[in-house]
This record gives C-alpha cells, sequence and structure tokens, in this order.
C-alpha cells in the first residue's frame, strides 16, 4: 500500500470525526437554543414554564460517552497498523509507537463510553418527581 493512501486514510477518518462532532454540536445548540426562547417567551407571556424545560437544559449539560473519539481513534490506530505493516526499515518503529498508542487511547475511550464516569445515576427520588 503507498504512502499517499495511508496518509488519505489517516486524514479521513480525521476529516469525518471533526465533521460528526461539529454536526452534533450545532444540533446540540440549536436544540439549547429553542428550549431558551421557549422559556423566555413563556416568561414575557406570563406564564410559568414547565419544569420539564430545565430539566431538559440540566440534561443538556451532562457528559456524553465518548463515542466520536471511540471512531475517530480506532480509524486512526487503523490507519497506522496499516503503515506499520506495509513499511520497511527504521519508519517501522515510529509508526509502532504511533500505533500502539492509539490502540491504548481507543481502547480507554471505549472503557469510558460504556462506564460513563461522572454520568448522574437515576436515583429512587428521581423517580418518584
Amino acid at each position: 500500500m503507498e504512502n499517499w493512501a495511508i496518509a488519505l486514510f489517516i486524514f479521513g477518518a480525521v476529516t469525518v470525526g471533526m465533521l460528526g462532532q461539529g454536526w452534533v454540536s450545532l444540533l446540540e445548540h440549536q436544540r439549547r437554543t429553542q428550549t431558551l426562547d421557549l422559556i423566555k417567551a413563556l416568561l414575557a407571556a406570563g406564564k410559568d414554564p414547565p419544569q420539564q424545560l430545565y430539566d431538559q437544559l440540566t440534561q443538556s449539560n451532562q457528559p456524553k460517552a465518548p463515542w466520536t473519539e471511540v471512531v475517530v481513534f480506532s480509524a486512526l490506530s487503523f490507519g497506522f497498523w496499516l503503515a506499520f505493516f506495509y513499511s520497511e526499515g527504521g519508519r517501522r518503529t515510529a509508526f509502532l509507537v504511533v500505533a500502539a498508542s492509539l490502540t491504548v487511547t481507543a481502547i480507554g475511550c471505549i472503557v469510558l463510553a460504556l462506564t460513563r464516569p461522572g454520568a448522574r445515576s437515576l436515583t429512587r427520588d428521581d423517580e418518584q418527581q
């Protein structure tokens, strides 16, 4: 496999990851803006906004599972593993170090996405409200 093909694959993985994260951030921003506009309109009309609107804003501030990072780091590690297997000489060591580092990072992101540390768990008091 040619070096330019591997570089193109890695560049494509980073580009897709960045565009995907940007799109998700834009949609989340629009949802929060619409919720705030609705709260403002209800307050201007003299009505009390329902608690669900405030809960929705609070929920949007909770940490999200890093699934985008899992995809990006997995694709990058795959690309660097390809570069390692198809390269020759002293360059193999450099590709090995980067591929192994990205693989460990991808595995760490998978663990974080599955365990979701910092995410608020639903308690019995939350269920009754």
